[in-house]
């Protein structure tokens, strides 16, 4: 998948995925991360258009940062 720009600031989007856990939370996993154990960032937020089902999620950018740097 190619990497894009976000549409919101321009800054370049991290790839990763979408996992749920046993805590019955929703968390993303960046492909930037190394090493076996995966920590997923936490999915704090999401917002749905119930026209078009579009679907943006937020999570803690910190957070987010401090997991691929």
């Amino acid at each position: 998948m190619e990497t894009r720009p976000c549409p919101k600031c321009n800054e370049m989007m991290d790839e990763g995925w979408i996992s749920l856990t046993g805590s019955g939370y929703m968390g993303y996993v960046s492909k930037k991360q190394t090493g076996m154990l995966k920590v997923q960032t936490k999915v704090n937020q999401a917002r749905a258009c119930p026209n078009y089902g579009y679907v943006e999620m937020y999570l803690d950018p910190k957070e987010l940062k401090q997991r691929i740097s």
